[in-house]
């Protein structure tokens, strides 16, 4: 069985400009089919947001070269979504679904959530973060959602 992880955007900015280790022992589970690396269309708009719009952000050019096999949609936005990304509009049961995790989440931000709903709706197997929003909840987010952070 290959395990389906999926990276937040934090793990990029570990990768490329603080402590890799971590990330790069998930991309040699990936080369040995072991583990299938996807991200969510949430790390495009997060790296853009922080590089507040001036041209294209160079965290975002150097992820272009990182070994990803698959990119997760989430709820489609206005202000963060492509029209030709893998972004779907939700459905009634969606919010709930994204209300509740804004609930659980209660400090994080918009594309926190959503980089784990997309991941939740892609039933993908485990959320590798190093983020608080998600780490403070993880029992959680494992009961109500079961997804694995």
């Amino acid at each position: 069985m290959v395990l389906k992880v999926t990276l937040d955007t934090n793990c990029f900015f570990d990768y490329f400009e603080r402590e890799p280790c971590h990330v790069q022992a998930l991309i040699n589970l990936q080369a040995q089919g072991r583990i299938e690396i996807a991200m969510t269309t949430r790390v495009m708009a997060d790296t853009h947001n922080k590089w507040k719009g001036r041209g294209t952000s160079p965290i975002w050019t150097k992820i272009q070269s990182f070994p990803i096999l698959e990119t997760v949609g989430s709820a489609f936005r206005l202000d963060m979504s492509r029209l030709d990304s893998e972004d779907y509009l939700t459905s009634d049961a969606d919010a709930k679904m994204i209300d509740r995790l804004r609930e659980i989440m209660i400090d994080a931000q918009v594309e926190d959530v959503d980089h784990l709903f997309g991941h939740i709706m892609a039933k993908r197997d485990i959320f590798v973060t190093s983020d608080s929003h998600f780490q403070n909840h993880q029992e959680e987010l494992k009961n109500e959602f079961e997804a694995v952070v």
